[in-house]
């Protein structure tokens, strides 16, 4: 499986230190390639939970996976779906693994800590980003 975006939302009224939110693509389920992932309180055992889905499942599944995406912090992925609409899921899936790619160039220790940072630190209301 392989990581292409996550984020830290918290606080939430729930869970004022852990709820991340992941996305995921697994090559090795060509059926259902798209994994949406929510880590609560410590871990998707206790709270959350992963769910795989393919293409055409992705506007009935009530989790909304749009939102989902913008909270895992990849929404540039719902961006690539909607820009287009006639693709397979194969060619989708290959367009997104290429993306990420592209994002993986090597940066220095700063940006990296940065880019940790914005993954695992959100801070809301006014002056948040």
């Amino acid at each position: 499986m392989i990581e292409i975006g996550s984020r830290n939302n918290v606080p939430t009224s729930q869970h004022p230190f852990h709820d991340i939110y992941l996305f995921h693509i697994d090559p090795s389920k060509p059926d259902t390639p798209f994994c949406f992932e929510q880590s609560m309180g410590g871990g998707h055992m206790e709270h959350g939970g992963a769910r795989f889905l393919a293409l055409d499942e992705l506007d009935g599944w009530p989790g909304d996976w749009r939102e989902h995406l913008k909270k895992a912090d990849c929404v540039w992925v719902a961006e690539l779906i909607d820009a287009h609409p006639g693709a397979d899921q194969a060619t989708l899936v290959a367009l997104i693994l290429q993306r990420h790619a592209e994002q993986k160039q090597p940066v220095g220790r700063l940006q990296a800590i940065g880019g940790w940072l914005k993954r695992n630190i959100h801070v809301g209301g006014r002056y948040g980003v």
